[in-house]
């Protein structure tokens, strides 16, 4: 099963307003995890989430030096700031049940206080490449991992041009995270991110003849097309959940 999802991150609505265009005209559903209000009106085959950076929480300073991080107040100053954070998102976005944390940042405590408030599904970790992958209960939560991401695509500088990845014929699930501004910048290479902001300003940054991330997501989305239609993380059936569940934190 292939997902499409997408991270808004912090990109100018302008970007974002062209990136959602075009995945609109695609006509396969697709999960965007917003981390701003989106500048473009929903469509009936997005899936909203949510993208915050959790890892900016702040959190008053405590005595004890570095040991204040083992003390009981020092999770609940976190959890006290990171449920601030979450609390925004959910009044921004109510109708989401989707949530990936930026850069995806993680903690035991996170199951539950997302469970808390009103998320269902989170996708907060990447998995490479691997064969058979599958999501698990995290208490409440249900995760499913990332299998690929266009920045991995790049680093590894992967083909662009054709579906060509480890392990891509192998069962199992595929949820391909992209970003805004790789997707607008039709990015060829790592270095091409520092180029955003000329492109914006309408500078004449070069432009790479070169196949990019946007033509490697429309080449996914037209398959999708073709095969399914796409899914959404709520549309994961359940056989995709590994048997076990993981406890959430008490």
């Amino acid at each position: 099963m292939i997902l499409l999802t997408i991270d808004t991150d912090w990109a100018p609505d302008e970007a974002t307003q062209v990136v959602l265009e075009k995945v609109k005209k695609l006509g396969v559903k697709t999960t965007v995890f917003f981390s701003t209000p989106s500048p473009v009106e929903p469509w009936p085959l997005l899936e909203t989430g949510c993208h915050p950076d959790l890892s900016r929480r702040q959190v008053p300073p405590m005595p004890h030096g570095p040991l204040a991080m083992a003390r009981p107040e020092h999770d609940a100053a976190v959890a006290e700031a990171e449920g601030r954070i979450l609390a925004d998102y959910r009044k921004t976005f109510p109708e989401a049940e989707a949530i990936r944390t930026h850069r995806f940042y993680w903690h035991s405590d996170l199951s539950r206080l997302m469970a808390g408030h009103g998320f269902v599904h989170d996708s907060s970790m990447i998995m490479p490449f691997h064969p058979g992958l599958r999501g698990f209960k995290n208490g409440r939560l249900k995760r499913w991992p990332v299998w690929s991401s266009d920045h991995l695509h790049l680093a590894r500088k992967l083909p662009l041009d054709r579906l060509a990845m480890p392990n891509w014929d192998a069962p199992g699930l595929k949820i391909f995270c992209f970003h805004v501004a790789y997707l607008y910048l039709n990015a060829s290479s790592l270095g091409d991110f520092n180029m955003i902001t000329q492109r914006l300003a309408g500078e004449s940054a070069p432009v790479s003849q070169a196949p990019g991330v946007w033509d490697l997501f429309e080449s996914l989305g037209e398959k999708i097309y073709r095969e399914s239609g796409g899914h959404w993380l709520r549309d994961i059936p359940g056989d995709y959940l590994v048997d076990a569940t993981v406890k959430e934190c008490v």
